[in-house]
Parts: structure tokens; C-alpha cells; sequence
């Protein structure tokens, strides 16, 4: 069923803490969803910080403002690295929010991620003052994110605290979007009702395709040319393991010496993967570069003949790595090392890729050599994603789905209103 066009007066206000031109996909997703909105004849304004997560070499792709986005930037508290500080920048971020979200006109409705977690109980407080539904993007599931990473005891007082706080927030809202159905249920038992669940999973961003062969010049500039490329791409965080990778693929190389494993990107695990493979003496055959543009990922992602997602056990549904979207719009085969979870969903449901459990290295040096040995399949299961991307999973089925949602929150706000 066709959605209805929006009143032209309807105003949808996002919180996001990165946002255009950063090169992140996370602040990819809400800038192809703001300007989707506008095309549909919504007033969308963005609240979002100055810093940029992944700054973006070359050109950063069409400006939302110039399509009618109105972007209201919180001022930088200092510069640097972002991840210095990164608890001072959050708060500063989350304190001049606060005044933001108070000292303004009242929108239609309030649309926010899990980034900052603490914008999602000040866009909770913010809408129930005003009296004005949100949406609810659940990217995490907080406090729970924290208490599995160990940065907060599950029985102590804070995580209590913040239980209740977040566990208010989330089922204040009017719809909350979880990426998958490990996801659905985790929210289920913080007591989000499930009618209020809407499955939306991310989508591919950055440029779309691959530049295989003679033309994809970082073949030939990392000296990759003849080799069974490995590829993990995105950010390397909490909720990522890499263990049992590393020593997968160093049992690998004795049947495959041409295996190669490259790891595209950064975050606050990086230097722990890279003194693990310098321990295992694999500097000679694992390359590390930093977060590619996003008009580069043809090429970055074409070296790969297999890609890989990881997750670490106890964060399933709590968090959906959505770099495997990208790589089924791709074609790419993925190998995913993690507990069950959504991504083993999307992995059975399409046959696009190869599971295997943490902890388990011989199976993963198994699944490499068996890739290596068997291009015939490892096309099929690419072909498979990109055909189940295609159908169900592309950009432009799931912005429609969120324009359904969006024009529910509001409908059923003036409903609310009549009552």
C-alpha cells in the first residue's frame, strides 16, 4: 500500500551525533534517510555535532542542506583525535543537546539513534515535555552493551540506574527499529512491546560495486595481485573479536600460502589485532590501511575474494554488524565468526556466506582453504547475496519501509491529539 504524502507542515527533527560529510557509515545511514524524508515532503532538521568519526578524503557526496535539510551543529569542545576524550565529547555533546532539544519549536517528530547512548534519554525527556512522539533507531541496546564489554557491572548500582533510565526510554517511544530478529527479541525482553517493533536492517553505503582485476589499482599497490584475498572492513570495536580470525587464517597459509588478510579501518581495538598478528609472525602477509573514502570502496572492496564479519559472544542482538549489507550488494561471500545471531540469520536465509563459532580456529582455517579451493562456490554463495540484497535488503526498500513508520508516528499522533 502506497504511503499517503505527508502534511506539508510535518517536521521530523533527527539526533545525530555524526553526520554529513562524515565517511562513517553510521552517519551515511541518517543522511540518505533525512533526504529521503525531504523528497517526501517532510520538513527535517538534523541536530548533530561538528566532529567527524571517519573524515572523508576527496568529495564527500551531495550536501543534504542544498537538498533542504536545515543541519544545526553543535560547536567542536576541542579538536584532536576522536577517540580522546571520547566520554568529555559525548557529555559536552549531550549537554548543549539538552538546551537544544528545550529551546525550540515543537517538531512532528523526534527521530534518534543509540549514538551518543545518552541522547536517547534526553530525546525521551525531550519528547515526552513537549509532548511529541520518537522514533527510535536501536543501533545498540543499552545498558546491556556496556555490561557485556565489562565497562559496568550488570549487578552494580549504575547499570541498575541505567537499566531503568534506558529501559524507560525504549519503551517510551512510539516505534523502536531493530536491525534483526536476535535484535526484536532482545528488545521484547526489555519490555518493548512488540507492536511497536519494526524490523529495518541497514543498508549498503558508499559507492556501490566492485572494480575487480587490471583496473582496481590497490591490487597492485598493496601487492595483492595473484593472491586469495581476505578482507575485513569497518570498524574494529567491543562488540568485534578477532582472535579466532588471526589464528584461522595463520593455520590457513600452510595449504594457501597465497592468502592474504587485509583489514580496512580503525577503532579501539586496532592495535590489539596488530600485536596479536605481529606475534604470530604474520607482518608479511596481513595489511592494515585506515578507513577508505567512500567513492573507494569499489576498489577496497573488489581486492576481496571473501569478506569477513565478527562478533563477539554476548552481543548478539545487542548490536548487527551491517557490513555484511555491504558486502551482499557486492556479491561478496562473507565468513562470519560469531555466536548466533542476525547475521547467522541473513547468512542462512540468503546463502551468502560461511558460519563459524568463537573459539573454533581450525574451522575457520578449514572454511579459508576451502574458499581458496573452490572459486565455483564462493561465486554462488556472492551471486545468492546479491540476489537477496537485491530483493529484500537494498537502500531503497528500506527508506521506504522507515517512510511507513515515519507516517505512522504521526498519524497516530494527531490521533492522540483528538482523542
Amino acid at each position: 500500500m502506497a504511503t499517503a504524502m505527508p502534511d506539508r507542515k510535518s517536521s521530523v527533527v533527527f539526533v545525530e551525533q555524526f553526520y554529513y560529510p562524515d565517511g562513517w557509515g553510521g552517519a551515511e545511514l541518517p543522511r540518505d534517510l533525512s533526504t529521503h524524508l525531504v523528497g517526501c515532503g517532510y520538513e527535517v532538521e538534523v541536530i548533530c555535532g561538528s566532529e567527524q568519526y571517519v573524515p572523508v578524503d576527496g568529495s564527500p557526496g551531495p550536501d543534504p542542506a542544498l537538498q533542504g535539510v536545515r543541519i544545526r551543529r553543535i560547536p567542536r569542545l576541542f579538536g584532536g583525535d576522536i577517540h580522546r576524550f571520547k566520554i568529555v565529547r559525548q557529555v559536552w555533546f549531550c549537554t548543549a543537546l539538552s538546551l537544544l532539544l528545550c529551546l525550540r519549536r515543537r517538531p512532528g517528530l523526534f527521530v534518534s539513534q543509540t549514538n551518543p547512548p545518552l541522547a536517547v534519554p534526553l530525546v525521551a525527556a525531550a519528547a515526552k515535555i513537549l509532548r511529541r512522539p520518537y522514533l527510535l533507531i536501536a543501533m545498540d541496546i543499552y545498558p546491556e552493551v556496556l555490561e557485556v564489554h565489562g565497562a559496568i557491572r550488570s549487578s552494580g548500582l549504575v547499570s541498575r540506574l541505567l537499566g531503568t533510565v534506558f529501559q524507560r526510554a525504549y519503551r517510551g517511544a512510539r516505534r523502536v527499529v531493530a536491525l534483526g530478529p536476535i535484535m526484536r527479541e532482545r528488545l521484547v525482553a526489555k519490555g518493548v512491546a512488540t507492536d511497536k517493533i519494526t524490523e529495518i536492517s541497514n543498508w549498503s553505503t558508499g559507492a556501490e560495486g566492485v572494480i575487480r582485476g587490471a583496473e582496481n589499482t590497490l591490487r597492485t599497490q598493496w601487492d595483492l595481485e595473484g593472491k586469495f584475498v581476505l578482507v575485513y572492513s569497518g570498524n574494529l570495536g567491543i562488540g568485534h573479536e578477532f582472535e579466532t580470525l588471526i589464528r584461522g587464517f595463520a593455520g590457513a597459509l600452510e595449504a594457501v600460502p597465497a592468502a592474504r588478510l587485509v583489514i580496512i579501518g580503525g577503532g579501539s581495538r586496532l592495535a590489539e589485532v596488530k600485536r596479536m598478528t605481529h606475534e604470530l609472525g604474520l607482518d608479511s602477509v596481513v595489511r592494515y590501511s585506515g578507513f577508505v573514502p567512500a567513492d573507494r570502496l569499489p576498489e577496497s572492496m573488489g581486492l576481496a575474494d571473501m569478506a569477513i564479519v565478527t562478533l563477539r559472544p554476548g552481543f548478539e542482538g545487542l548490536i548487527v554488524p551491517s557490513k555484511l549489507l555491504g558486502y551482499m550488494s557486492r556479491g561478496i561471500p562473507a565468513l562470519y565468526i560469531g555466536p548466533r545471531s542476525d547475521v547467522d540469520h541473513f547468512l542462512t536465509r540468503y546463502r551468502c556466506g560461511i558460519a563459524v563459532r568463537n573459539g573454533d580456529a581450525i574451522a575457520v582455517r578449514d572454511a579459508i582453504v576451502m574458499a581458496a579451493r573452490n572459486p565455483a562456490r564462493l561465486e554462488a554463495m556472492g551471486n545468492a547475496g546479491s540476489i537477496g540484497y537485491l530483493a529484500d535488503l537494498s537502500r531503497d526498500a528500506a527508506l521506504a519501509r522507515y517512510e511507513a513508520v515515519v507516517a505512522d508516528c504521526l498519524s497516530e499522533r494527531s490521533r492522540d491529539a483528538l482523542a
